[in-house]
């Protein structure tokens, strides 16, 4: 999952160094970059939790 992850993130930055504007640089890394990432992170992360959760209640 982290090397999609580190693709995923790889590509974002090659099309958004390939914009015109920097308010289009800004956009694309938050929106396709930033979000995405946040969001895998904060799934992950429950993932986790929900493990160590049923782990310490037996």
């Amino acid at each position: 999952m982290l090397i999609v992850l580190m693709g995923w993130l790889y590509v974002v930055l090659m099309f958004a160094v390939a914009q015109n504007t920097l308010l289009a640089t800004l956009s694309i890394l938050f929106f396709l970059g930033f979000l995405p990432t946040c969001y895998l992170a904060r799934r992950a992360r429950r993932q986790l939790q929900r493990r160590r959760d049923r782990r310490d209640e037996t």
